[in-house]
């Protein structure tokens, strides 16, 4: 974060949030402004992952999208990510052990956007998520309670209405079907906050509680929702399908791009102009 936004946060009351996250180091936040002629973006990354680079090839951060939006004229004034976790460096969501759609962690990305909107001024904003960040983001625009394993929280009102673009990439919405052998990994699979699909992945079965919020909450993330994923995704596997339908499915979505080649990193770092289209042209 540029020294304007980080004195900005001290002074509107963010400094204990951390958003710059130090102890990542320089790849750990992005963003920062002087003019604001583009709607901001936010970035926000999937477990294991960073802001920005930091350990190739899986904790590749938002940084190849960032600069491809940098390259249409977008100014670090418009472009957001922060770093929230602390299993930043492995990458992998098969390697982190520590819950995900909790408390602490939707309380900090919540938080994050209400301050980039505040920061900015802008009247709408555009957010792009990917993996486990695509679930977070969207319980964190819309707001309401939520029952963790760290805890109960209140959200507070939906933001929807100050989104205009909501992109998610490789989101396990619906849960992973790996996940029915909970028992080897308990916390990023529990039934509670993890990515437990249900009692089996062919049936209609209840799945974990935040994502039942979220998908069963009719308010749409954004005016424009997109979602993308691949056939060949080696986190989501099998064809990245829960209960039959691909589980990076967005309800109400307005769009959506499937790819039949690229990987779960690949994802995010091989789609920056899809990304930009979808933002600005509405389309993808």
């Amino acid at each position: 974060l540029t020294s304007h936004f980080v004195d900005w946060l001290i002074a509107n009351g963010y400094e204990t949030d951390n958003f710059d996250r130090p102890d990542v180091g320089p790849n750990g936040s992005f963003g920062g402004k002087k003019r604001i002629r583009n709607e901001p973006v936010i970035f926000i990354h999937g477990n294991g992952d960073a802001a920005l680079h930091a350990q190739a090839p899986l904790a590749t951060g938002w940084s190849r999208s960032i600069q491809y939006f940098m390259e249409q004229n977008y100014t670090e004034g418009e472009l957001y990510a922060t770093t929230w976790g602390d299993a930043w460096g492995s990458g992998s969501i098969l390697d982190s052990y520590s819950t995900m759609h909790t408390c602490s962690n939707l309380l900090f990305l919540r938080r994050f956007i209400e301050a980039v909107i505040a920061y900015t001024g802008a009247k709408k904003i555009d957010v792009i998520a990917h993996s486990v960040g695509v679930v977070l983001a969207r319980k964190a625009l819309k707001g309401g309670a939520l029952i963790g394993t760290d805890g109960n929280c209140t959200l507070g009102p939906p933001l929807t209405a100050r989104i205009d673009t909501f992109v998610g990439i490789a989101g396990p919405n619906y849960g992973l079907c790996v996940c029915q052998l909970a028992q080897t990994v308990p916390a990023w699979c529990n039934a509670l906050d993890g990515l437990y699909p249900g009692y089996t992945c062919q049936d209609q079965a209840r799945v974990g509680s935040c994502r039942d919020l979220v998908n069963n909450d009719p308010a749409r993330e954004a005016e424009h929702v997109y979602a993308m994923w691949s056939d060949v995704d080696e986190v989501l596997l099998f064809r990245g399908m829960t209960w039959g339908k691909p589980t990076s499915r967005i309800p109400g979505m307005n769009g959506r791009w499937v790819s039949d080649r690229n990987g779960h990193v690949a994802m995010k770092d091989l789609t920056e102009l899809r990304q930009y289209e979808a933002v600005v042209h509405h389309s993808i």
